[in-house]
C-alpha cells in the first residue's frame, strides 16, 4: 500500500512538473546568444508614435545607454547606439495621464529612412498603419524585435506572433488572447522569448528587465549585472522571470472551436453629453460555450476589441452582461429577439442610456481572426 502511494505521488510529482515546464517554455524557449556586428554599435531603433507610454520607452533606454562592455576606450566600452523613430519627425505627443498629453518628442527618424536597427523597442502607443511592413522587413532582416506593455499588440497587428507564445500588460492578457486567438498568451512572467528575434515584455518596469534580459544575450550575464547595479536597479525579473501569480496560458473568452457559431451584434452607443465623440460604434459578440453564453465587445472609435464581458446570462428573451471599465462597472440590462437586442446600460452609476444592436450576417473583415 506504501508503494502504491509513494509511486501516486511521484507521478504526480512528474506531472506538475512537465505542466510548469510547459507553461514556462515561452519564457526560455529559443533563447540563444545575439552577436554584435562588427565595426559599429549596436542600434537600437526606439518606436515613438502619439501616446506613446514614457517608461516603456525610458527604461529600456536607459539599460542599453548605461551598458559598459569593460573592453576597450569609453566610447567601444559604451557598444548601443539609441534614436527614435516614428512616421515622420513631426512631433509627437507621450502619454500624460488621464486625457492630457505629455511630453512632446520630436522622432530622429522616420520609417522610411531610419537606419536599419539591430533591436528595436515597440512599447505601447497608438502605432502607425507603417509600423507593420516595416517590422516585418526588419524581422526578415534578423533584427530584435522587442514589445513592452500593449506594445505586444502593435507587433501582434503585423502577424509576427501567430503561432508563438507572448505577454503583455497584466490588464491587457485576456484581451490580447481575445484579438489574437492564434497567439499563446502567458501571464505572470517578466518577459516572453517568442522566437529568437522577438521578445515581449509585461507592463510599464517589466521592459528595463527585458532590455537586461537582451543585454545578457549579447554580453553575459556579468555585464548584464553591472548595468543593473550601475542603474541603481534591484529587480531580479531578469533572472528570474517571475511575475505575480501562477504562470499560465491566458484562453481566448471565445475558444477558436467556437468561432464558426458565434452570434455577431452591431449598433451604435450614444453616450451622454459632453462625450466629444457623440457615437461610438459598438460590435458584440455571443456564443453558447459548454452551455454557457460568453461573450466580447468591440469599440473600434475607443481602441477597444476583445474586450471580455463578466457575467453573461441569456434567459428567457432577456440578456444582461457587465464589463469592467477603468471608470467604474458598466451594466447592460434588456431583451434579446433573434435578430435584435434591445435594452439599456448604465456606467458608473450614471443614467440609463438606450442600446440597440441588431444581429449581422457576416463577420466584419475588421474582426476576422488569422
Amino acid at each position: 500500500m506504501i508503494r502504491v502511494m509513494f509511486a501516486v505521488l511521484m507521478l504526480a510529482l512528474v506531472l506538475m512538473l512537465a505542466l510548469m515546464l510547459v507553461l514556462t517554455a515561452g519564457s526560455v524557449a529559443h533563447a540563444s546568444a545575439l552577436q554584435p556586428p562588427e565595426g559599429r554599435k549596436i542600434r537600437v531603433a526606439v518606436v515613438m508614435t502619439e501616446g506613446a507610454v514614457v517608461i516603456d520607452y525610458a527604461g529600456p533606454w536607459e539599460v542599453f545607454a548605461n551598458v559598459h562592455t569593460g573592453t576597450g576606450d569609453m566610447d567601444q566600452q559604451m557598444p548601443f547606439e539609441l534614436y527614435t523613430v516614428g512616421r515622420d519627425r513631426q512631433p509627437i505627443h507621450t502619454s500624460g495621464g488621464g486625457m492630457k498629453p505629455g511630453m512632446t518628442v520630436v522622432p530622429d527618424y522616420a520609417f522610411a529612412d531610419a537606419p536599419a536597427p539591430d533591436v528595436v523597442v515597440v512599447g505601447a502607443q497608438s502605432g502607425d498603419e507603417q509600423l507593420g511592413p516595416w517590422l516585418r522587413k526588419l524581422h526578415e532582416q534578423h533584427a530584435l524585435i522587442m514589445s513592452v506593455c500593449t506594445g505586444a499588440f502593435r507587433v501582434a497587428e503585423s502577424g509576427l506572433l501567430d503561432g508563438k507564445p507572448a505577454t503583455t500588460y497584466h490588464a491587457s492578457l485576456q484581451r490580447l488572447a481575445n484579438q489574437y486567438p492564434h497567439i499563446d498568451v502567458r501571464s505572470s512572467v517578466r518577459y516572453v522569448q517568442s522566437d529568437p528575434l522577438i521578445v515581449t515584455a509585461g507592463g510599464l518596469s517589466s521592459g528595463i528587465d527585458s532590455a537586461l534580459h537582451v543585454v545578457e544575450l549579447y554580453y553575459g550575464a556579468q555585464v548584464a549585472q553591472a548595468t543593473a547595479d550601475n542603474m541603481e536597479y534591484q529587480g531580479q525579473g531578469w533572472k528570474t522571470n517571475t511575475g505575480a501569480g501562477e504562470p499560465k496560458q491566458v484562453l481566448p473568452t471565445i475558444p477558436l472551436a467556437y468561432r464558426d457559431h458565434e452570434r455577431i451584434w452591431q449598433g451604435t452607443f450614444l453616450p451622454e453629453y459632453p462625450k466629444p465623440k457623440p457615437e461610438m460604434p459598438v460590435v458584440l459578440h455571443l456564443a453558447l460555450v459548454d452551455g454557457q453564453y460568453r461573450g466580447t465587445i468591440d469599440a473600434p472609435t475607443e481602441s477597444m476589441i476583445g474586450e471580455p464581458l463578466e457575467d453573461v446570462r441569456v434567459d428567457h428573451g432577456s440578456i444582461h452582461f457587465t464589463l469592467a471599465s477603468d471608470h467604474g462597472l458598466v451594466d447592460f440590462r434588456g431583451t434579446m429577439t433573434a435578430d435584435r437586442i434591445s435594452g439599456k446600460v448604465t456606467h458608473g452609476g450614471g443614467s440609463p442610456t438606450p442600446l440597440t444592436l441588431t444581429l449581422s450576417k457576416v463577420r466584419p473583415s475588421s474582426q476576422a481572426t488569422r
